[in-house]
């Protein structure tokens, strides 16, 4: 076997002579990088050095953006400071944000693009708009001479290159019932913001709440606090009605709130929770408003959600999912003086303004049930499709809307025709829902798109989009 090695190298060693040197010099090939870009000759080898000088980095320019000038006037062409101005693109989305100046100004960078709508808001005027605005691509070359503010409008100051426009505001004359109405917004995030509903102008965002997602809310009746939890949560937080900060954190055991109501007749909040125990039966906790301190506490055989007074406080409805009933309980006495069963576990459900009727919807049934507020007996059933995740009652009593978690829009039902008669596109993953003081809109809560939509219900179209950081979920109306 040794005899044999020296022959095989005397007989190829041409061969790996050969060989070895085309290794040299592709190894060689492929260390180079070119001289011009200070690239690899070839790609994908790392650690290759540069032959000739080090490249110089060439910037990629990003998309040009113009700059458009937003003055914000009175009635009286008088400059407007501390006025928000919103400008959103064609779909709805936002495209900048600024608060006005001293010269009642503010200066936004869009891409160039059609379709804007700018919106300005400042609380005790009536909001000014303009739609359909053009933003035109910035001057490339040479600078020409600065944008010329329309006439009768304030100086200027430094020149300025870009669109200007002008927003006037409305005298702020809102009726009794829209002075002073606030909207208190949960999240499917730890934390509530404050809207105010005359100017649509968002005022506060809470500190951090906890750990879930603060979908359950109710108000006291003088309106000096807000009851907030997360659902399961083991304490009830009572928050400041005015700057949404912590006042008191009432424990209710281990259990879990599953739902807040306050009674209209006399101002007590009513807490639902699941017992620690045996997590299918329930409690209901009766609380001063004032002390925060439990006054009550009565045993269910069934867990409660979505519980709800009668608007002259003299039934709380108690919707049981797990038995599929519906209970009504007299809160003089704590008893449940009936229970009737349902077709349909309501997601969510809303009493007439004349106490006569509930009407509920199920995330997963193409049915809205309306009932006898007193019998518990289904009266009629309406087809609406799935996915309805919230329902509100006009007071007229002839109009009622449904909003429609899974297409993302709103519906109107004729209440007298019993069908669909109008259907509206709101944002993505609509959950709550509440009329506006004045019942000409609904605010809907869009979760999976970050805004609330304001609709205007004789228009049937959307009004405002009102962007908020987090997830909005559920509603509440103070008026």
């Amino acid at each position: 076997m040794d005899a044999r090695r020296p022959a095989f190298i005397r007989r190829w060693w041409l061969a790996l002579a050969f060989g070895a040197v085309v290794l040299v010099l592709l190894g060689a090939k492929l260390s180079l990088r070119s001289l011009a870009t200070g690239e690899a000759v070839i790609p994908g080898i790392a650690g290759a050095p540069v032959i000739g000088p080090a490249p110089t980095p060439t910037a990629t320019p990003g998309p040009l953006r113009a700059r458009l000038r937003v003055q914000v006037l009175d009635q009286a062409g008088q400059p407007v400071p501390q006025a928000m101005v919103e400008v959103r693109d064609r779909f709805s989305g936002m495209a900048g944000q600024q608060e006005t100046g001293p010269t009642g100004e503010a200066i936004v960078g869009l891409k160039p693009d059609s379709g804007y709508i700018v919106t300005a808001r400042k609380p005790g005027l009536a909001p000014g708009r303009i739609e359909g605005l053009e933003i035109a691509p910035p001057a490339v070359g040479p600078p020409g001479p600065p944008a010329q503010a329309p006439a009768g409008t304030p100086a200027a100051g430094a020149p300025f290159r870009g669109q200007v426009v002008q927003v006037r505001l409305g005298p702020g004359e809102p009726g009794p019932s829209t002075a002073g109405a606030r909207l208190y917004v949960g999240h499917n995030t730890p934390r509530v913001s404050l809207i105010d509903a005359s100017s649509n102008l968002l005022l506060k965002h809470s500190e951090s709440l906890g750990q879930g997602r603060v979908t359950l809310l109710a108000v006291a009746r003088d309106q000096s606090k807000v009851f907030v939890a997360w659902f399961s949560a083991p304490e009830l937080l009572v928050l400041n009605a005015e700057d949404l900060s912590v006042e008191r954190q009432v424990s209710l055991g281990p259990g879990g709130i599953t739902s807040l109501a306050v009674n209209p007749q006399n101002g007590r909040l009513w807490v639902a929770t699941l017992t620690a125990d045996t997590p299918d039966n329930g409690l209901l906790h009766e609380l001063d408003p004032a002390a925060q301190e439990v006054l009550r506490r009565i045993p269910l055989a069934q867990t409660a959600s979505n519980i709800r007074f009668r608007p002259d406080g003299s039934i709380l409805y108690l919707p049981h999912r797990a038995g599929g009933t519906l209970g009504f309980l007299d809160p003089v006495s704590g008893t449940v003086l009936r229970s009737a069963r349902m077709a349909q576990w309501p997601t969510d459900l809303a009493v007439s303004s004349d106490g006569r009727h509930l009407y509920m919807v199920n995330l997963g049934s193409t049915r809205l049930l309306e009932v006898d507020a007193t019998t518990g007996e289904e009266t009629r059933s309406m087809e609406v499709g799935t996915g309805s995740s919230a329902v509100a009652v006009h007071p007229d009593g002839k109009r009622l809307f449904i909003v429609n978690q899974s297409l993302g829009l709103v519906q109107a039902l004729d209440l007298d025709a019993g069908q669909v008669v109008d259907i509206v596109p709101v944002g993505r993953g609509p959950q709550g829902a509440t009329l506006t003081p004045d019942a000409t809109g609904l605010y809907v809560a869009n979760a999976g798109s970050a805004s609330i939509s304001l609709v205007d219900l004789d228009k049937k179209s959307v009004r405002e989009t009102l962007a908020l950081a987090g997830a909005p979920a559920s509603l509440l109306l103070v008026r």
